[in-house]
């Protein structure tokens, strides 16, 4: 088989508690995803003002960040699309363990995307073992370049995925524009079958599959948060970037044990992603 849980378990309204019900929902196919973004992108096709109006838009404190609705901030009303990167902006990796986690020499930040999603995981001996994840992100770019010199990157970086987490924004996003469907495929040229990440952008544009290259615990609560990772592109399978980092996550960890054999769980998480070029 070429796919091996090509699209992992996709869920209808999952509780936003440490754990989602256990039993097992339809599967989804790719296009059935990046239908479903192109549908929200379609219905969110509103006008959008000028570049200037819509960053004015955007607040520019901390707290006004946190204190704004948060649908609405990710609205490309409120913040605009495909602005330059402003290029103070770095990877926030300080608060990782032992600095296991860098970006390559050479490489700087590309793009910044909260995602929301859950991860997958399957009882196997008593032990519920990761099956991949699925996940809604959203292109937070122009905020970080545009609040550059008002907010402190990291503290932004830390904030965002707590409010995505509240919100509900998987797995239907409503009329906010999804950038990328973050989910697992077959691990591309292996002779042991497995799976990989891979994020592809919702226009069906590029992608990219990567493997993990380093983990950290999460910083904050690792019994309950799932580690930060550093993940590295597989040649020859996209150009979307060559590395990404899972920071700041938010939930996604299972219970410790589990019982019934075969058993599928899902788990309400949020992470910032940071690509690298």
């Amino acid at each position: 088989m070429l796919f091996i849980h090509s699209i992992l378990l996709a869920f209808l309204a999952l509780p936003l508690g440490l754990s989602a019900p256990s039993s097992p929902h339809a599967l989804h196919s790719l296009s059935d995803l990046r239908s479903r973004a192109a549908s929200s992108q379609a219905q969110s096709a509103t006008s959008t003002s000028a570049g200037s109006a819509a960053a004015a838009a955007v607040p520019t404190t901390l707290a006004s960040i946190q204190s704004a609705d948060f649908k609405s901030l990710l609205s490309s009303e409120k913040i605009p699309q495909n602005c330059p990167i402003n290029k103070t902006l770095t990877v926030p990796l300080s608060a990782a363990a032992g600095g296991t986690l860098a970006v390559p020499a050479g490489q700087a930040v590309s793009m910044i995307t909260v995602g929301r999603g859950v991860q997958n995981y399957t009882c196997t001996n008593g032990t519920y073992v990761s099956a991949g994840a699925l996940a809604n992100l959203f292109d937070v770019s122009c905020l970080f370049s545009l609040t550059a010199k008002s907010v402190n990157p990291a503290k932004l970086s830390e904030l965002l995925p707590k409010l995505a987490f509240k919100a509900s924004l998987f797995p239907d996003a409503g009329k906010l524009p999804i950038a990328i469907n973050h989910l697992f495929v077959a691990t591309p040229n292996s002779a042991t079958p497995g799976i990989s990440p891979e994020f592809a952008l919702s226009s069906g544009s590029d992608q990219i599959i990567v493997s993990k290259l380093g983990a950290s615990p999460a910083p904050s609560d690792p019994g309950v948060n799932v580690p930060w990772l550093q993940l590295t592109a597989i040649e020859g399978q996209g150009t979307l970037a060559k590395s990404v980092f899972r920071v700041d996550t938010v939930n996604g960890q299972p219970p410790s044990s589990c019982t019934t054999e075969g058993e599928s769980l899902s788990v309400n998480y949020a992470s910032m992603y940071w690509f690298t070029k």
